[in-house]
């Protein structure tokens, strides 16, 4: 029995001195040497023997004044006794009201600190209990930029972060507008598992989100800008008012943030030392030229490869070409892209397949072949080279006689006359010539044709309204004009097949015409979001919208960049089968 009411006794201290709080609450935990704060010590229960603080850093203005208050609900008694200050500090900085104490049943309990962060004056000086936080000081939008001076097709990485004062909070945001990145190949980050973080912004302790991520390349030198990310943010802030428990009411107002223009002063490579072998590499890469056999009979194919493996441009660089002897035959290449991009750049391998096919037996050298490539870091050219592939071809060897003598005697004999045509150039059939006269007048032909005459007339003066009510349409007009001058470019960019500057000024005429015929929008509107909406409203299907962009910006890119004929060649069947897909989605 002794033992159970022991038991109770510690069970009973023990919810009693769990039971018990002692806390210590600032109005305000950021304000300027001129301004003052209330701090209030606050316990639930009646405790004795309170010690303040000693205030290092501020000036006592009023206090200690005591309240006590005590209540019963449902038959359950609580009290509360505080002891309030009015303070005014002496100095800016970041300042710490320390511990008070109180005990309490022979027990001792302490607050904890309270950090107050000093300004300097300021003109309005707020009173102990505003609580109203400046929303501009609250919110921030920043776009952080790994690199403001790279080199030309040097990867640099944008991180726009918005960062959001502990004090206030976000309920949501809108985006008003995107950044542009004129001039620079970009690609945007799949940023999927966003999460709050703690950090600082000017020194101060803030929370911050990352919104988005890009990795960009600039295509040209000197000074370039990346447009501004604007949202509309919905922020939470606190309010002087407070309720029941002492927590104050928050507002929701709304705050347009931008993260501002960024400046980007791009380097060229440098020209000293520049290779012949260059061809816009520009990273850390490794080089390779392989076959997939070196011994086979003649007429037999193999695989030669040149690749290209690392970080850096790849999408965007020209690979060297394969050369090889003249009694081998070469076919195109095939690219091969295995490229991932995170927000440190582009990462993985391209290659060029070759099918090369020896049309005689013999031993065949693929002579080296040499790739250039800038190191940003090292801020240096490196020149690889693959070294010599022999080749062992089994068959008969060429003959000594030309091909252009073979093709000669056999041209010159067809134009021979065979002994067994002796008669080759004496004609067999005969035209003769009625000698009677004939007149025309009063003939079946001439009453047919009177006749048709008048039948054709009816025609013609509706075909002729036809033709003015179709010059009066000046928008139709338009359309048909830019139609033909879609079809016209997209002719003129096969031509020009080989020709870089002139293919892609040809395709993107053809893409611009056709956007004009198709959806009735001009050159002046054309921006990235309006064709997709427009598309999208005459359900032109996802894959295909994103196919016709990546064409537009693969044409705005490509007068920058190298590109070889097989990647031009890509890029025309691509925008043949875009454009017939459009038409037959838009007819729908």
């Amino acid at each position: 029995m002794k033992h159970l009411i022991y038991i109770l006794f510690l069970l009973s201290s023990y919810l009693t001195f769990s039971q018990v709080e002692f806390t210590a609450n600032a109005s305000r935990t950021r304000i300027a040497v001129n301004e003052r704060l209330r701090i209030e010590f606050k316990m639930n229960v009646d405790g004795d023997n309170f010690t303040p603080p000693n205030f290092v850093g501020f000036q006592v203005v009023a206090g200690p004044s005591q309240a006590v208050s005590q209540s019963w609900v449902n038959g359950k008694s609580s009290m509360t006794k505080s002891y309030t200050y009015v303070l005014k500090p002496t100095k800016t900085g970041k300042l710490t009201i320390q511990q008070s104490v109180m005990t309490y049943n022979g027990n001792e309990y302490k607050t904890t600190p309270q950090v107050i962060n000093v300004t300097g004056a300021v003109a309005q000086p707020k009173g102990p209990d505003d609580q109203s936080i400046s929303v501009e000081d609250s919110i921030h939008l920043v776009a952080e930029v790994s690199d403001a001076n790279p080199y030309l097709n040097e990867a640099i990485r944008v991180v726009y972060k918005l960062y959001v004062s502990n004090e206030t909070g976000v309920t949501g945001w809108n985006e008003l507008d995107s950044p542009k990145y004129r001039d620079f190949w970009s690609q945007n980050i799949d940023n999927r598992n966003r999460q709050v973080k703690n950090g600082t912004y000017q020194g101060q302790p803030y929370r911050y989100l990352v919104l988005r991520e890009a990795v960009l390349y600039p295509q040209k030198t000197g000074k370039l800008e990346i447009e501004p990310l604007t949202l509309d943010v919905q922020v939470q802030i606190p309010t002087s008012r407070r309720d029941f428990f002492g927590r104050p009411y928050t507002t929701t107002v709304s705050r347009t943030v931008s993260a501002g223009k960024r400046a980007i002063t791009v380097k060229n490579l440098p020209a000293i030392g520049r290779p012949a072998s260059f061809t816009g590499a520009v990273g850390e890469f490794d080089f390779k030229v392989e076959t997939d056999r070196a011994q086979l009979d003649a007429g037999e194919s193999l695989t030669a490869t040149v690749g290209v493996s690392g970080s850096g441009n790849l999408k965007l660089m020209e690979l060297p070409k394969l050369k090889a002897p003249q009694s081998l035959e070469v076919y195109d290449p095939e690219r091969i892209n295995k490229v991932s991009t995170n927000i440190y750049g582009m990462r993985g391998s391209i290659k060029d397949s070759y099918t090369v096919v020896p049309q005689y037996g013999g031993k065949y050298v693929i002579p080296p072949v040499e790739f250039s490539y800038f190191d940003p870091k090292k801020e240096q050219y490196i020149t690889k080279s693959s070294g010599e592939i022999l080749l062992m071809v089994e068959g008969d060897a060429p003959t000594t006689a030309s091909n252009d003598t073979a093709v000669a005697s056999e041209s010159e004999s067809k134009n021979l006359i065979k002994s067994n045509v002796p008669f080759a150039f004496i004609k067999t059939d005969t035209q003769l010539i009625d000698k009677t006269k004939s007149y025309f007048f009063n003939t079946t032909t001439y009453w047919a044709i009177l006749g048709g005459l008048l039948l054709i007339l009816p025609v013609v003066l509706l075909y002729r309204g036809q033709v003015e009510k179709r010059s009066a349409d000046v928008d139709g007009n338009r359309i048909r004009t830019a139609n033909k001058l879609s079809k016209k470019y997209l002719s003129t960019a096969k031509k020009n097949l080989g020709n870089h500057e002139l293919f892609y000024i040809s395709l993107e005429k053809s893409l611009h015409n056709y956007l004009k015929s198709k959806l009735h929008i001009q050159t002046a509107d054309m921006s990235k979001d309006k064709v997709d909406e427009l598309l999208d409203q005459r359900n032109a299907s996802p894959t295909t919208r994103k196919e016709f962009s990546e064409l537009l910006a693969s044409c705005e890119f490509a007068r920058y960049t190298p590109s070889s004929e097989a990647s031009m060649k890509e890029d025309y069947e691509k925008a043949g089968r875009v454009l017939n897909d459009i038409d037959k989605q838009l007819k729908k």
